[in-house]
């Protein structure tokens, strides 16, 4: 019996101490990859650690902690380019484990910039859609004459009109990057007033310093009639016309430093008031330092301080400045809340016990909202029952609104408001999805159209069309200087022109009374015109080619279809190419809605260089054309377009005999025996527009086939299928510039095409 609960002991004890001696094993391991979007943006993914649900990872960064946080996936962004340690420390139910790994981070150059015009009239403000190093420097040229460099961009423009606003970026540091972005604006110069200004403080000696506040970025109702009030702690220390403001400031503290601008009567229309903090006295002291970590919370729109690295003798305490706030003494660690997302500005000064700043420490730190909720109105326009117009201006803080139409993309816009006209009648659901200023994306809201079949069956189709100078600003073609062609699909499947109208004296134009069908808009300059030498033929939307025309449904009265034309960038130089073109059996090419324009494309830019017009015996120009490497198109409805390849050079600056012969399939050089099969994919496969900005469609009027889009360097971007006769919108705002490739697979035949991104 003894020998038996012996036994038993002895088995109860092995289980026992197998048990509880028993050590807990986790590995810490993850991988850090670039974000696609940004490349000092790293994605850290620790998923593939041995570790339980609990887990907490520990990430430094170059030996200082960075965060902890309980999801094995996380984000760092890097501002500086260069060599970078990161560390992953894993806690586990009794163990711990961590591992490191040396990445490299690359400077990424985006000059994308998103603008703003909050108080309306002339003042504009500039601000680039990306993070960006402190090593990046950034010039503006705002189309008026004015340039700047900064960050941000700002110009009050005092005419009103269109401007092309343009941002360059470059990074020299750690293998560089540059690149450039323009935006086209209009503006309405009817001035507001907005008061704004920025200050420098800095130390004339070791007790006082120097207040320097510049109002420059200031915008005015009325700029002959002002006047620029400044009051320090209350009391108006200066009046007049001044934008600028100085003093000498003796004792340490914070100062309210406040700008008021009023008419000459002391009405005030806007102010602006700063707190600044001023330590007097600055004294190094090696012994009272500040120091601090952060750690973000888990909706990352709040971050935690933790000041305890920091060494403050006995009696002093510290001081922060969040971005422009001054918190005294807050204690060792906070929380502190951010209603904005994107970068703060954070300065922690170390105070003695006599109350003298001994040191100071400042960091960028960054937040990242929680997804915001999108909202969106409907209404109807007057007078259609298939035409709505969709407002999501209800959103708050959006900069971006994407649109669907029963789950398909339509299209991202700035301006909150969306109109559509419905081909047919149904219910439609129509969905919103925004983004913030910082690209987070925002839920989706929806709503329920029920469209009714119009009562009419005839409608207006009405726009503007928009003509481009030399220095690529735009203005309307009023008085008759732009013919617009109403185009259509006839009995048959072939394309004809079934009206013609010219402009009236503001640039637009109107086809009345039209039936419900599908068209497409062809505009051109008359030969009286003052730029019809270098505004090129263009269709409805921006696009050169037939083919890469964007369709216009005509459901229901539809207006605002502006059509922007293209610009030839000839820039001048001694080529000179010439030749003719006939219809079938050398009878010369036909006028009118038949005539063949010639388009001449710069091979390097991809971008048309000029265009030519035959005249009637069908001969055509290009004169003074620079050196480079070129191909000319005939666009002719109907018709595909197989180019001729031109080499300009210092050994051959001139060609003749550049002849092409077009009939009922293909325009085509009479020196090539290409046929229409050799160009069945232009015909069957849009890409418009090209060159494109924000976004491009994909409209596929033949069979089933796969799509690749590719950089220059075979890295996919977008892989996808096309069915037929689907069209598909791809957003392409987030891309760099520059050429992409469009691998185009069917029935085991591959094509290439280039699609340009400016």
């Amino acid at each position: 019996m003894k020998k038996i609960l012996l036994s038993s002991l002895m088995i109860c004890l092995i289980i026992f101490t197998g048990n509880t001696l028993r050590a807990q094993t986790c590995t810490a391991c993850f991988t850090a990859t670039p974000d696609t979007n940004n490349t000092q943006l790293i994605n850290l993914d620790a998923t593939c650690s041995n570790a339980n649900p609990g887990t907490l990872y520990e990430w430094y960064v170059d030996g200082s902690l960075y965060s902890i946080y309980p999801s094995p996936t996380f984000q760092i962004p890097f501002l500086v380019s260069g060599q970078y340690t990161i560390q992953l420390i894993i806690t586990d139910m009794g163990c711990s484990d961590t591992t490191s790994q040396i990445i490299f981070i690359t400077p990424t150059c985006s000059a994308n910039f998103t603008i703003y015009n909050n108080f309306g009239g002339g003042l504009f403000y500039f601000y680039p859609n990306m993070s960006w190093s402190p090593t990046a420097t950034f010039s503006w040229d705002y189309g008026d004459g004015n340039t700047s460099t900064g960050i941000s961009g700002m110009n009050n423009y005092l005419n009103s009109g269109t401007y092309n606003v343009c941002c360059i970026i470059t990074d020299t540091a750690f293998g560089g990057c540059s690149d450039t972005a323009c935006q086209i604006i209009n503006v309405n110069s009817s001035y507001s007033c907005q008061a704004d200004f920025y200050y420098n403080l800095t130390l004339t000696n070791p007790t006082t310093g120097s207040l320097y506040a510049d109002a420059q970025f200031f915008s005015l109702y009325d700029p002959n009639n002002y006047s620029m009030n400044w009051y320090l702690n209350g009391a108006l220390v200066q009046q007049g016309t001044s934008t600028s403001y100085n003093t000498i400031l003796t004792a340490t503290g914070l100062y309210d430093l406040k700008l008021v601008i009023s008419d000459t009567n002391m009405v005030s229309c806007d102010s602006l008031t700063q707190i600044i903090f001023f330590n007097g006295g600055f004294i190094p002291n090696p012994n009272c330092y500040p120091c601090f970590t952060t750690l973000y919370n888990v909706s990352y729109d709040s971050i935690y301080f933790d000041a305890s690295c920091s060494n403050i003798p006995l009696g002093g305490s510290l001081v922060w400045n969040i971005n422009g706030s001054v918190f005294t003494d807050p204690g060792i660690g906070f929380m502190q809340g951010f209603a904005f997302p994107g970068t703060q500005y954070i300065t922690l000064y170390a105070v003695d016990s006599n109350g003298v700043n001994c040191d100071s420490l400042f960091q960028f730190v960054y937040t990242i909202t929680p997804p915001c909720s999108s909202c969106l109105t409907v209404s109807q326009i007057i007078g259609s029952t298939s035409d709505y117009t969709f407002d999501g201006s209800c959103t708050a803080s959006a900069t971006s609104y994407n649109w669907f139409v029963d789950n398909a993309f339509i299209i991202t816009t700035s301006n909150p408001q969306f109109n559509y006209s419905f081909s047919q009648s149904g219910t439609y659901s129509v969905c919103l999805q925004t983004s913030d200023a910082m690209g987070n994306l925002c839920n989706q809201s929806c709503t329920t159209v029920v469209v009714t079949t119009p009562t009419a069956t005839q409608f207006d189709l009405s726009g503007k069309v928009y003509q481009v100078d030399n220095s690529y600003n735009y203005s309307l073609a009023g008085n008759g200087d732009a013919k617009v062609y109403l185009i259509k699909l006839m009995t048959g499947g072939i394309l004809d022109a079934v009206d013609s109208t010219t402009t009236d004296a503001f640039g637009s134009y109107s086809f009345n009374n039209k039936p419900i069908d599908d068209y497409r808009i062809k505009v051109a300059l008359n030969p009286s015109a003052t730029n019809y030498a270098t505004n090129i033929p263009t269709y409805y939307n921006s696009a050169l080619m037939w083919y890469n025309a964007q369709v216009v449904t005509l459901f229901g009265n539809t207006y605002n279809k502006d059509i922007y034309m293209s610009y030839g960038t000839n820039p001048g130089g001694t080529g000179f190419i010439s030749g003719n073109v006939f219809l079938g059996s050398n009878k010369p090419a036909r006028g009118g809605s038949e005539e063949v324009t010639l388009i001449l494309i710069d091979q390097t830019t991809q971008l048309p260089a000029a265009y030519a017009k035959p005249n009637s015996n069908g001969d055509y120009t290009f004169t003074n054309i620079p050196f480079g490497n070129y191909k000319i198109f005939g666009e002719l409805l109907n018709r595909a377009s197989i180019p001729d390849d031109i080499v300009i050079s210092a050994t051959q600056t001139s060609f003749t005999n550049k002849n092409f012969v077009y009939n009922d399939n293909v325009v085509k050089p009479t020196n090539q025996s290409l046929s229409v099969k050799d160009v069945e994919a232009p015909l069957t496969l849009m890409i418009a527009p090209n060159p494109a900005q924000n976004s491009f469609n994909i409209n596929n009027t033949g069979k089933q086939r796969s799509l690749r889009i590719m950089d220059m360097t075979g890295r996919t971007i977008q892989k996808f299928d096309l069915k037929s006769n689907e069209n598909k919108a791809v957003d392409c705002s987030r891309w760099q510039r520059g050429i992409y490739l469009v691998e185009d697979i069917q029935a085991g035949q591959k094509r290439t095409y280039k699609l340009n991104i400016n």
